[in-house]
């Protein structure tokens, strides 16, 4: 008996180890995000900001997520936190929101602007970081009481803001924007590199500094480019490897190990997720996560990684978090799935009619909904037929959902362009 007994053990165990290999999705019960940002504290303590200002938690590496609600209806862009108690969330029309109990409540600060803010950096635990739309440097020195705008350098749009150290820091923006620090902040200085394309995702290791560069539109990112310097004054660049897609997030663990993330979906509604890795400073990336239509929707052409150590990270993409234990191992988790319950035709369209063609299902209870990348809905059909002709002619030139709803339930979602 102690053989078969033991061989039982060894499957169990394997089994189980199986189970954790990769990433996996975690049920946080994120619904209607398109933004957001990760971060955590340690493998076990983790914070969510979503769109609308739901927020959500773990304390137990992902076994169980508080849902938690800001008070603040507005999408954010960034979290960062002190300690498990003390954090800041940035966002739109110049929102700064902090808590100071692990997020049970928040505070809305007064920025002292209304342009949208998309990164932050904490450098002491009074000392915050927030760069955004038309050129925005704000800092605060005495944990977000007052903010001093320190902008007037570009009016380009600023994206991403980190620090090496107490004195030397670098601010990426669009249209080759870089600026860096070496008094803490005092004085931001113009950095010449060979680019004219959108900077993004700054992100710092003990001896090198890595950024994104690709286009930012409409909130969303496509990066065909990663810059690295390791003397803060000599960029090289080079390309990520892995096909076109257009990474939205880069985040090294050590000045080797990096990762991009991507997500986004057809104009037939499949939608993916990737992830890719490096263990060379950025010279060869490998597949890390490849999945077509998560379980829930991803971020169109946006999301957010980060690891705690080599092996325990996360990721954040729409509705959807990821988590691995085995620093990102590949495992092929899904295919391409092309059975669709409704067709819509033309897409990409012109602002005008969209026809829309329910198949395979029950119409009774049925919704047809429309919203756009901020989760503002502007078209709702309710009992459709098999056949509908919606009229769009107000909907402007963008990116936008078409969800298919009965009761509560998203039973299907699309993406619709609109060009002019």
């Amino acid at each position: 008996m102690k053989p078969t007994i033991l061989f039982c053990i060894l499957i169990a165990i394997f089994g189980q180890l199986s189970a954790q290999q990769g990433w996996q999705y975690q049920n946080s019960n994120l619904a209607n995000n398109q933004f957001g940002a990760i971060y955590a504290i340690s493998g076990d303590i983790v914070y969510v900001i979503s769109d609308q200002g739901k927020f959500v938690k773990t304390m137990d590496g992902g076994s169980s997520w508080v849902v938690q609600n800001t008070g603040v209806a507005e999408s954010f862009f960034d979290v960062a936190f002190v300690n498990t108690n003390t954090g800041y969330a940035v966002g739109h029309h110049g929102t700064i929101i902090k808590t100071t109990d692990g997020g049970t409540t928040w505070t809305l600060m007064a920025s002292g602007t209304t342009k949208d803010l998309f990164s932050l950096f904490i450098k002491a635990a009074g000392n915050v970081w927030v760069v955004g739309d038309s050129g925005v440097i704000l800092n605060s020195q005495d944990g977000g009481s007052t903010w001093l705008n320190n902008g007037g350098l570009t009016q380009k749009q600023l994206n991403s803001i980190a620090f090496r150290d107490a004195n030397t820091g670098f601010i990426a923006g669009n249209a080759g924007t870089l600026f860096k620090t070496t008094d803490g902040g005092g004085n931001w200085n113009p950095v010449s590199i060979a680019t004219t394309k959108d900077l993004y995702s700054v992100t710092i290791t003990g001896n090198c500094v890595y950024f994104l560069a690709g286009s930012v539109y409409d909130y969303m990112f496509g990066a065909d480019q990663i810059y690295k310097t390791t003397d803060n004054v000599n960029w090289t660049n080079f390309y990520p490897g892995l096909g076109s897609q257009g990474f939205s997030r880069l985040y090294f663990q050590n000045d080797s190990l990096g990762f991009t993330i991507f997500s986004d979906c057809t104009t037939n509604g499949d939608c993916m997720i990737e992830i890719s890795k490096t263990t060379d400073y950025g010279q060869n990336w490998s597949t890390s996560f490849d999945n077509w239509n998560p379980p829930s929707l991803v971020g169109i052409a946006y999301s957010d990684i980060v690891f705690v150590t080599d092996s325990i990270g996360y990721a954040l993409s729409g509705n959807n978090i990821l988590k691995t234990t085995d620093g990102g191992t590949f495992v092929g988790v899904g295919e391409l799935n092309n059975d669709h319950f409704f067709k819509m035709f033309p897409n990409p369209a012109s602002p005008g009619i969209l026809k829309i063609e329910l198949t395979n299902i029950d119409v009774a209870a049925l919704t047809i909904e429309i919203s756009d990348i901020r989760g503002r809905i502007l078209y709702t059909a309710r009992e459709p037929g098999h056949s509908n002709t919606l009229d769009l002619s107000g909907i402007k030139r963008g990116v936008y959902f078409v969800k298919l709803i009965r009761g509560n339930s998203i039973v299907e979602v699309q993406k619709l362009v609109i060009t002019e």
